[in-house]
């Protein structure tokens, strides 16, 4: 990939004045620019959710065709209508939007997606960018970027906003940082009990025993040089690996 804006693909780098824009590889077919560009929404908040939609709309280019209330409405949605993007919320009670994004790149990779999120934190960077998400987006960004990022997508490129490049260049730089030091698996064990879960209710969820839930608590202290798990859910909330 070609990066715009930045000194390397994989250098750290302080966030821009203007957002990041990847451009895809020429294998990517652009969507014809005659039509327009076909949005379903995926917001749990109502009020933000029709206000986004009302403004979309006023958008010449823009045709927003849904918006769905939860991740398992904007999966079905998906499945039936064949969006051209889907701008997800991260935080819903049911199919968290990091979640969707994973199973929309995976299973339906021709509707392209952007993550727009209150959640500005480099867990929320690292996992949509582990998705393959076309958009990061915080839900502060100026309207006439919001419409600059969701036609670059629909383009064939990828859009970062300055809030994430911000904080993807601080993981990117940090030593102990989440990714580098702790497993998938644990990291997944880390964002509940950093919610404050047992380990017989993360052993529920995750499908594993009690004793290797706690296992993993030990791994992770040990790893961070930590001998409580007061000072763990403190080191995750830092990196914003909670409430997902």
């Amino acid at each position: 990939m070609q990066m715009h804006g930045a000194n390397a693909e994989n250098t750290p780098h302080k966030a821009n004045t203007r957002a990041e824009v990847v451009t895809q590889s020429a294998a990517t077919c652009p969507r014809p620019t005659s039509l327009p560009i076909r949005l379903l929404l995926v917001e749990d908040e109502t009020l933000f959710a029709k206000s986004l939609a009302d403004w979309l709309s006023r958008n010449p280019g823009f045709e927003v065709v849904g918006v769905a209330g939860s991740g398992n409405q904007g999966w079905e949605f998906c499945l039936a209508n064949q969006p051209d993007i889907v701008l997800l919320d991260v935080q819903m009670d049911d199919m968290d939007g990091l979640t969707l994004a994973q199973r929309l790149r995976k299973e339906l990779p021709a509707i392209r997606v952007i993550i727009m999120t209150g959640r500005v934190a480099a867990y929320v960077a690292w996992r949509a960018i582990q998705a393959d998400v076309h958009g990061l987006l915080d839900k502060v960004i100026q309207p006439k970027v919001l419409a600059e990022a969701i036609r670059l997508v629909a383009a064939g490129e990828r859009f970062i906003s300055p809030a994430f490049q911000e904080v993807q260049s601080e993981w990117l730089s940090t030593p102990d940082a989440f990714q580098k030091v702790l497993t998938n698996r644990e990291l997944e064990v880390l964002m509940r009990v950093t919610d404050g879960q047992s380990d017989q209710s993360i052993a529920e969820k995750l499908g594993i025993s009690a004793e290797t839930v706690a296992g993993h608590r030990k791994s992770m202290r040990k790893k961070l040089g930590m001998h409580d798990d007061r000072h763990l859910m403190a080191y995750g909330r830092q990196w914003g690996i909670f409430g997902l």
